[in-house]
């Protein structure tokens, strides 16, 4: 068994070395196959289109960080009705990233800490084997961009006629069973 995670359904790696000191664009349009992937991968009826630009540069000397913006349209099913709901999706995000272990310049120690703000920027992640993931990178901002509980326009969910105390005074109560032993005795 493979302790290793299975490839991403979108990926545009990029290695360091390859992003010069001014920064790189990229431009990128999913295919219908990776779109399908995707849709399996969110649990959605179909994701239409998902395509965009993302601007790398070097962070920190040996890091890279990315300002991202994607558009998507994503195919739901309405948490009321079944019928498909479609969402027009838009955003733009920054991540960055730095290798596992840095090394100080300097020293060539190996930097075990990073000091994290609770109301600062994000931690910068993990590069691994020297490159990043753009299009993972995408598909993640995307999941979160997806509305957890669609709604087709103007359905809203009807709750039963009966109000919960109706519901609760027609239950037996448990106690009449044990009253019942305790008289037999």
């Amino acid at each position: 068994m493979s302790s290793s995670s299975p490839a991403p359904e979108f990926s545009l790696k990029l290695a360091a070395k390859d992003v010069p000191p001014a920064g790189k664009s990229i431009e990128f349009n999913a295919n219908a196959e990776i779109c399908a992937a995707l849709a399996r991968r969110f649990g959605i009826l179909e994701l239409q289109g998902l395509k965009g630009t993302a601007r790398v540069r070097p962070f920190r000397k040996q890091g890279l960080i990315a300002d991202c913006r994607f558009e998507a349209t994503v195919i739901q099913a309405c948490v009321v009705t079944l019928d498909p709901v479609t969402q027009r999706i838009e955003e733009s995000f920054t991540r960055r990233w730095l290798p596992e272990q840095p090394t100080e310049p300097e020293t060539g120690a190996v930097a075990r800490e990073v000091l994290i703000e609770a109301e600062g920027e994000d931690a910068p992640e993990p590069m691994t084997g020297g490159a990043v993931d753009i299009g993972e990178a995408v598909a993640e901002e995307l999941a979160l961009a997806i509305e957890p509980y669609p709604r087709k326009p103007g359905v809203a969910y009807d709750l039963p006629s009966e109000a919960p105390e109706d519901v609760a005074e027609e239950r037996p109560n448990p106690f009449t069973v044990l009253e019942k032993l305790k008289k037999n005795d």
